[in-house]
């Protein structure tokens, strides 16, 4: 990576937590509140523990007060919906291990160094 793709990369990230932290300070002050009326009530403490999931989350805390909230699943619908997910999930979990250890090398790699290469220690 060039320094000039580093730089830029960086910018984008400073910036991406001047406006989160910007978005944060509002959304513990106010849109806390107005997203989960259980916050409504919530002191000082509860408010600097959302922050930082505040500041990193910020594009889709502001999605969610945009559009308005959704209505809340019923339990049992989210149930079947995690039910759905692990059954997917657990095999396909289970055989990226069986592959991982299937496709493992033989041998142990060399963990010698190359000729030429004398560590200080052994110099001295």
């Amino acid at each position: 990576m060039s320094i000039a793709m580093a730089n830029a990369v960086a910018s984008a990230l400073g910036f991406y937590l001047v406006l989160g932290a910007l978005y944060g300070l509002y959304f513990i002050s106010f849109g806390a509140g107005a997203m989960v009326p259980a916050a409504r009530g919530a002191g000082l403490g509860f408010r600097l523990i959302i922050l930082p999931g505040a500041i990193l989350l910020w594009p889709v805390l502001l999605t969610r007060l945009i559009k308005g909230f959704p209505r809340p699943e019923p339990p049992r619908a989210l149930r079947r919906l995690h039910v759905r997910l692990w059954v997917f999930l657990v095999p396909l979990v289970a055989l990226g291990i069986m592959l991982t250890l299937m496709l493992r090398p033989a041998d142990p790699l060399n963990d010698s160094l190359p000729r030429g290469v004398i560590l200080e220690e052994a110099a001295s």
